[in-house]
């Protein structure tokens, strides 16, 4: 029969973990509001302002996007993808980002994205950070696969576990062993060869069409100068 000092002590104890408030804690990440956040862990992420992690290692790909006024002009800057890993560890984690107030700042940060991680533990968070390059037109950019391969790279900010490889086991036949006029018996004639499927392309969706045409056009209006950037006001407002 267990003793009444013993039963009182594993009370207590099975207490003190169920209140405990690390016991089932999860770490998050606050966002400001000018930050979108693309994909978080490999996976595409379409949430709000707080991002739930994962115990250990994250990457999240997010967007800066905010308004600044340039030569008396409204401008929407819209950053390239920002890669930002970090180790979390049973905390509450902030993101914080620099000011834009000009055009300098912006290709500054685009250059070299300097950001702010604290937690509710320490006002300074390691981290790595790089930006998701893409050469060419950035229109309807799929950041899930282009972090897949970035991470399957050295860089700075790659986790390779987030970039699982699927190998496909060959059959390999020495060639001092098979002659030239030998059919290995693993290769299936052209009559026995399954006829390929047909690839299903699911159309976008309105919002998703829109969402692409939006990006196009920030793209463009940013690259533009100052009258080029009246005119096209001009015309809208036709």
């Amino acid at each position: 029969m267990t003793s009444k000092p013993l039963f009182t002590t594993l009370v207590i104890t099975l207490f003190l973990s169920l209140v405990s408030p690390m016991s089932f804690a999860a770490s998050i990440l606050k966002l400001p509001s000018s930050a979108e956040v693309k994909v978080l862990n490999g996976q595409t992420f379409d949430g709000g302002r707080e991002v739930t992690l994962v115990e250990g290692t994250n990457q999240i790909v997010f967007r800066y996007v905010i308004n600044y006024r340039d030569s008396g002009m409204q401008t929407q800057f819209n950053s390239d993808p920002v890669i930002l890993t970090f180790d979390a560890n049973n905390a509450e984690y902030e993101l914080s980002l620099p000011s834009i107030r000009n055009k300098n700042a912006a290709n500054k940060f685009n250059k070299t994205p300097s950001v702010t991680l604290s937690s509710n533990q320490s006002n300074s968070v390691a981290y790595q950070a790089d930006i998701l390059r893409k050469d060419g037109l950035q229109l309807g950019r799929d950041y899930q696969e282009e972090l897949l391969t970035y991470n399957q790279t050295q860089q700075l900010a790659s986790v390779a576990a987030f970039a699982p490889t699927n190998t496909v086991p060959t059959n390999t036949v020495s060639t001092n062993t098979v002659s030239t006029n030998t059919v290995p018996t693993n290769v299936a004639s052209a009559s026995t060869v399954a006829p390929a499927q047909p690839q299903v392309i699911t159309p976008k969706s309105i919002a998703e069409d829109q969402a692409e045409i939006s990006e196009m056009l920030d793209y463009w209006y940013n690259k533009a100068n100052a009258e080029t950037k009246a005119k096209f006001k001009a015309k809208i407002s036709q």
